[in-house]
């Protein structure tokens, strides 16, 4: 056996005395203490980390929200502009030669 094995066999840690080994309530407390705190950084960390990426999204999302309010607006301004009165008489008078009946063409029907 090598030196650094023999050193390794003969050490505390690893012949089972560690758990032979008693420490004090504050030693104790001080590594829950530590642990504690460690843990506690580490959730401060991902709970900012997470906000940012909710944050960003949230920021994706208002943006695209504002542009698609930008194109409905001008959707809603086209449809206005071609739907006119005036714009669907001429169209239909033009492309479709449709021309509006007189009166000896206009019946009315009644219902009884």
């Amino acid at each position: 056996m090598n030196a650094a094995a023999r050193v390794i066999n003969q050490g505390n840690l690893f012949n089972g005395q560690l758990a032979d080994m008693h420490m004090s309530k504050s030693i104790y407390m001080l590594i829950v203490l530590l642990a504690s705190v460690l843990i506690s950084a580490l959730a401060v960390i991902y709970s900012t980390n997470a906000y940012r990426v909710t944050f960003s999204t949230l920021e994706q999302e208002q943006q695209q929200n504002h542009h698609l309010q930008l194109q409905w607006g001008q959707l809603l301004l086209e449809q206005a502009s071609l739907a006119t009165p005036a714009r669907v008489e001429d169209l239909a008078k033009n492309k479709l030669n449709m021309i509006l009946p007189g009166r000896k063409n206009t019946f009315l029907l009644r219902v009884q």
